[in-house]
């Protein structure tokens, strides 16, 4: 029996220490501050919060956005939630998120970018190996570190100073035309990177 109260005791504290090095940088239970960024143009989009159960993995709502791209788009159609943050320093943290999308056939492309109050880039990452599922997954970002098929992008950060992000970016993208697609975002923290 005392060694199951120990062993129990060992799991919770260690449940609790790894629940404080994460901080919350947005529930995404609001669209307050939250913009349409790429896609702005597009005749066909919204913005709103998705209170689907495979979309939402904390509180009661998920940021969503749909776009149609044109019947006469020529390349590839983007569209993109820019989430406000509090300055964060993500300095050897991770940025780590849950995601999805209602057409993972279509919604092949998957981007994350960050941004100093200067609008330069600090952080990239992307993908267009089909990331996201009908499903919210976790991602968990580091600076300057591939994710699975995600690859850092070197070539589009401006800045390497990360200890003032304010501004997120999760894009989705393309290739089809005519069609709707769609990104999910909920449960947006900082974690410690290992």
């Amino acid at each position: 029996m005392r060694l199951a109260t120990v062993a129990a005791l060992i799991v919770l504290t260690a449940a609790w220490a790894c629940a404080q090095a994460e901080t919350l940088l947005h529930s995404c239970e609001s669209l307050d501050g939250v913009k349409v960024g790429l896609g702005s143009q597009l005749e066909e989009r919204k913005l709103f919060i998705s209170y689907a159960a495979e979309h939402v993995t904390e509180g009661v709502g998920a940021i969503g956005l749909f776009g149609r791209s044109s019947e006469g788009a020529t390349g590839n159609t983007y569209i993109s939630i820019d989430v406000p943050i509090e300055p964060t320093d993500l300095t050897g943290r991770a940025l780590v998120f849950d995601a999805s999308s209602s057409t993972p056939e279509l919604s092949r492309a998957f981007y994350v970018r960050a941004y100093d109050a200067s609008g330069l880039c600090a952080l990239s990452w992307n993908s267009w190996n089909g990331e996201l599922t009908s499903e919210a997954s976790e991602f968990r970002l580091v600076p300057g570190a591939d994710f699975g098929t995600i690859s850092w992008e070197p070539g589009r950060v401006e800045v390497d100073d990360h200890t003032a992000v304010v501004r997120l970016q999760f894009i989705t993208g393309t290739s089809a035309k005519g069609v709707v697609f769609n990104l999910a975002v909920d449960n947006i923290r900082a974690a410690d990177a290992g």
